[in-house]
Order: C-alpha cells, then structure tokens, then sequence
C-alpha cells in the first residue's frame, strides 16, 4: 500500500511538472507572437496571462491604415521592452520617465469601422459570421503598437496613403506609399510589441438574420438593441421589420 501511494505521488509530481512546463511555454508564445492588423483572434487566457490566437482572415483585398506617432509611456514602454527582452533582441530604445524627451513608436489604426462591419456583413461572410457568433471572444484586430528605425519614421507619417494589401499568396503585407513609391513590410519585419482589437456587437435585419451591428474598441459597450453575445439576439421570427 506504501508503495501505491508512493507511485501515485510521483506520478502526479510528474504530471504536475509537465502542466508547469506547458503553462510556461503557453506564456512564452502569448509574450513573443502578435497577431497581424485585419484579422480575426480569439482572445484566450486567465489572470496569470493573456493571448491572442489568430484564427482567419476575413476576404478583403485592401483596406486603408491610419498611422499615429506617439511618444511612450510607462506603461507602453513596459510592454515594448518586455517584449525585445523575452524576444532576445536588442532594445536599442532608452526611456526615461524623469525627462521631457519621450522616445516614440507608431500605431496602425484601421478606422472605417463601418465600412469593415459593411464587409464581414457581406454573403461572402455568410459561413465566417456563423462561426464567430457561437463565441464572445472573437474580435478583429483593428490597431497594432510597432516600432521602426527613427530614419523610417519620416516615411510613414509623410505617406500619401499606408494601406494593407495581400500578395499572391495571401500573405498581409503593410504597403507605405509616397507618389510612385511603395514600401512594403511583412509584420514579421516590424516590431510589434501590442495589439488593439474591436469587439463585436451582435442585432439582425428586418428578416431576423444575425448581423454584425457593430464593431467597438476594447472597453466601450454595444449600442442600445445589440450584444456582444449573438446567442442574446432575439426577436419574433413570425413577422419582418419595416
């Protein structure tokens, strides 16, 4: 009987190592991987860490970016070097809270929401809709925190237009274009150190079909009439809106 219990505790010490050693590497991924500006995640995690998983991209060909430049913060800077450190890269950015001059990075912000929540309404999205309603937590990734040589910064806050495009093989490239010329960037290139999303807030049409109503930032609640969970869509089916 000492023996059996003996046997059981070292294998629950085993299995207990093995959980740790998958946590860690769940929080490692979670530190070191981005999803990419345009795309649909599904948010994941609990209180000791949060992450991302990018699970599709919806069928556009081109949409327009928006690009600010901001100077860090404590608490963006905390984010930015965390990250090169876990990435071990080098962090070639000093910051320090005590003096005026504030290093800067850049955000890309995809801002025709309405024009987005037009698209992923489209009967192209017919199947994409229905899967994303089953759960709350997908979103769109609608903004990333990126940081480029100071020498490069010129050209993205002068360009004419900065516009996500896909190449042949589908892969999302950022595109900064200046008169006849054009940049193009693979996120992998860019250090992306956070992400913002928009969450989804469910209504139906006049036929009772669940459409995407809305989409809003991280924090702000959905309009009067509609829902982050789709399954609280309700409405009698017997007769049609006018």
């Amino acid at each position: 009987m000492k023996q059996f219990i003996t046997w059981g505790l070292v294998v629950y010490g085993a299995l207990f190592l093995i959980g740790c050693n998958v946590y860690k590497a769940q929080k490692q991924e979670s530190l070191l991987s981005f999803p990419e500006l345009g795309t649909l995640i599904k948010t994941k995690g609990d209180m000791w860490y949060s992450a991302a998983e990018q699970i599709g991209v919806p069928n556009w060909s081109v949409l327009k970016v928006d690009v600010k430049q901001l100077p860090f913060n404590r608490t963006s800077y905390y984010s930015y070097a965390k990250y090169m450190e876990q990435a071990g890269k080098i962090n070639s950015i000093s910051y320090n809270d005590s003096l005026p001059y504030k290093p800067k990075y850049l955000r890309l912000q995809l801002l025709d929401k309405l024009g987005l929540t037009n698209l992923l309404n489209a009967e192209t999205h017919k199947e994409l809709r229905s899967y994303v309603s089953n759960d709350d937590g997908y979103k769109l990734v609608t903004g990333l925190n990126i940081t480029v040589p100071e020498t490069e910064m010129p050209s993205f806050l002068q360009a004419e237009a900065i516009q996500l495009q896909k190449d042949s093989y589908e892969n999302i490239i950022l595109v900064v274009i200046s008169g006849e010329l054009e940049k193009h960037y693979f996120f992998s290139e860019l250090h992306v150190f956070d992400y913002q999303y928009s969450n989804i807030c469910w209504g139906e049409d006049q036929y009772h079909n669940v459409i995407i109503e809305n989409l809003i930032s991280e924090g702000q609640k959905c309009p009067k009439g509609t829902f982050l969970k789709a399954s609280k869509v309700n409405g009698d089916r017997s007769y049609l809106k006018f």
